[in-house]
């Protein structure tokens, strides 16, 4: 009854509001329906020393006597995300601005007086982080920029058994205490702990809790924070440190309803962490399982795919890897949106592709040449006796047409139609240098089995001397992996594209790659396009004219920018029609090495990217043993670092929701 009387008394009318004319009331209690509100709050409670119990429930209140003397925003997040019931209690009171200010005059001239009677190195510290903190506040209040305020808060915890409940204040506590504060359980206050806690507006523990602070510093706590991109979930993408926050950037690439793509496009120049970046990418998603394609133009991925247990196949222009750019490898094909059995319109469409090909081979070329080409290419599709079958899975691969069939095909116009040879004769000569001169590459039965492997990494460098050769190859092997990922909608995919300005070069792969591109999502899969090359990507358009640096930006949900020169941020505005603030120009300007801008849909942060110590064992071991001064690179014992409570363990074991939600 006692809780209930007191809790009634927010619902009595104020004795200013009761007129002589009101019904006179001597028992206010007789007059309420007692059983409704003991229906609402149906608890007793009995109090202990540190805990309150009522019913099955075992609450204890938690008294802040102390914050961290620099926050930043959202810094109570990691407090936020535990689970359990963890209620932050807060009041914040105003303060008189003068006395506030004589407060840390007099703190100023007391520490100063104890520093210059003080020889201890350590303790003159100390005295002079007080000294720094008190200007600090005295500085912000000069600047107009704050005001001072008394702040008081209050952890309230509820289990259902005290075992959970000390437990629960344990991990809580421990936390506290990482995030610089002091947390004190009132052993002989906890009846005026408990109701400051309810939400009655009442704070008991006024004198025990409150903080001198300005309201910078009080907003901080607030749980909102426009910087902040976090959605922790066992399989996000932890993508960074928030550099305003200083909390993590992390991103469910798997949830449709918050990420329309995984698709991504990475932007920076040499030197400011984008392959850093890139990599920390590719060791997380194989510890994740998933199937990682790279294509890699400077040969910068061979060394980790090659820790991880994966596969580099180094092209070069006479390589025995073969992929015959005219099998087709799977029955998706980009004008529908279901599978194609039919050979005939399979054929078609990928001689539609092909003609992007030609394009690269031989810049320049015509129309009139590439509707020749048409008729040439199909003859050779036809000539091999493929389209008499009813479905790829009947072919093998030495039974597709090659280039060296199509120059047969070529040289076959000498004599049956000298005018359209005379046409594509300049196209014939170069074709015949991929046919039989010392550029076979292009040349021969497909012999790459992606099979049986989970990483597999495509190493273009040997071919950077030849840009027509690379960038060729660049397409092919792109329109391989396209295929290979459009083959199977359930298993999860990750293509990395760096350098992806080489399929920019030309309008037909920069058509297909654009109409590609923003299609990996409906077969469960996403590519990562990184480029340092940012005014090739500006200036390349596809078929219809659209700015393909427009399209792959557009269709990426997730953008990242690291540092570009002040004519590359200007040239994102203007040509891409990015929107940059003055302080996003300025990080951007300012090129430091592992900084980035992160735009995730309509959400924005700057980002911090650090390689782990695992991470970062695993990339740069000479690095790694430098920084954490080992004697060697042996993978360090991490389990004997690793103290976990039972509340712990229940954070990371999944719910039955979250297992359906992997699976």
């Amino acid at each position: 009854m006692k809780t209930v009387n007191k809790l009634l008394e927010l619902f009595m009318p104020p004795k200013k509001l009761m007129n002589e004319d009101s019904p006179k009331i001597n028992n206010f209690m007789s007059v309420i329906d007692c059983d409704s509100v003991h229906s609402l709050f149906p608890f007793s409670f009995e109090q202990y020393p540190t805990y309150v119990q009522s019913g099955e429930n075992f609450i204890r209140v938690i008294a802040i006597a102390d914050y961290p003397k620099r926050v930043y925003g959202n810094w109570l997040s990691e407090l936020k995300r535990k689970k359990g019931v963890i209620d932050i209690i807060q009041y914040i009171d105003s303060a008189s601005n003068n006395s506030m200010v004589n407060y840390y005059k007099k703190t100023i001239q007391n520490k100063e007086a104890q520093k210059s009677n003080t020889f201890d190195p350590y303790k003159r510290k100390i005295l002079q982080k007080y000294i720094d903190s008190a200007n600090m506040q005295l500085d912000k209040y000069l600047d107009n920029s704050t005001t001072f305020v008394y702040q008081h808060m209050l952890i309230y915890l509820r289990t259902t058994s005290l075992e959970t409940l000390n437990d629960l204040t344990e991990n809580v506590k421990n936390t506290l205490i990482k995030l610089q504060m002091k947390p004190l359980v009132p052993v002989k206050a906890t009846y005026q702990s408990f109701w400051s806690a309810m939400p009655i507006n009442e704070n008991l523990m006024h004198d025990y809790t409150y903080k001198e602070s300005n309201t910078e510093v009080a907003s901080s706590m607030i749980p909102f924070d426009d910087a902040e991109i976090l959605d922790l979930k066992p399989h996000s993408d932890i993508e960074g440190i928030n550099i305003d926050t200083n909390s993590l950037i992390a991103i469910d690439m798997l949830d449709r309803n918050k990420t329309l793509n995984q698709n991504q496009v990475i932007i920076g120049t040499s030197g400011v962490g984008k392959t850093t970046y890139m990599i920390q990418k590719i060791l997380r998603y194989a510890v994740q399982d998933y199937l990682i394609y790279i294509i890699d133009p400077e040969n910068e991925y061979t060394n980790i795919v090659e820790n991880l247990d994966g596969v580099v196949l180094h092209l070069t222009a006479n390589a025995k890897y073969k992929i015959n750019p005219l099998q087709i490898f799977s029955e998706e094909i980009l004008s529908s949106n279901e599978a194609v059995t039919d050979l005939n319109l399979l054929t078609k469409d990928k001689i539609q592709r092909l003609k992007s090909f030609f394009e690269v081979i031989k810049e320049g070329i015509s129309q009139v040449e590439l509707a020749i080409l048409d008729d040439v290419v199909k003859q050779a599709y036809v000539n091999s006796g493929i389209l008499k079958y009813k479905n790829l899975h009947q072919i093998e691969n030495n039974q597709w047409p090659t280039l060296a069939n199509v120059y047969d095909e070529l040289s076959k116009l000498k004599i049956s139609d000298i005018d359209r040879f005379n046409r594509v004769k300049d196209f014939y000569y170069i074709l015949s240098s991929y046919v039989h001169g010392s550029n076979s590459l292009f040349n021969g039965t497909t012999n790459v089995k992606l099979t049986g492997n989970k990483i597999i990494s495509f190493d273009l460098k040997p071919l950077q001397s030849e840009q027509e050769v690379q960038s060729a190859a660049y397409l092919n092997i792109f329109q391989y992996l396209w295929d290979e990922i459009t083959k199977n909608h359930r298993t999860r995919k990750k293509l990395f594209v760096d350098e992806f300005h080489f399929l920019t070069l030309n309008q037909g792969a920069a058509t297909f790659f654009h109409q590609a591109y923003k299609r990996f999502r409906k077969y469960n899969a996403g590519a990562i396009a990184g480029t340092q090359q940012i005014q090739d990507v500006i200036e390349g358009t596809t078929k219809t004219g659209q700015n393909i640096g427009e399209a792959i930006i557009g269709n990426s949900y997730t953008k990242i920018f690291f540092g570009l020169d002040g004519k590359g941020v200007n040239d994102v505005i203007t040509k891409l029609r990015m929107t940059f603030s003055d302080k996003e120009k300025k990080l951007l300007e300012r090129r430091r090495q592992g900084e980035a801008l992160i735009i995730y849909g309509s959400q924005r942060a700057f980002m911090r990217v650090e390689l782990t110590e695992e991470e970062l064992r695993i990339v740069d071991t000479k690095a790694y043993c430098a920084k954490y001064n080992r004697p060697d690179s042996k993978q360090p014992d991490y389990t004997k670092r690793i103290v976990l409570m039972p509340s712990d363990i229940a954070d990371l074991t999944p719910t039955k929701k979250e297992e359906g939600e992997d699976e």
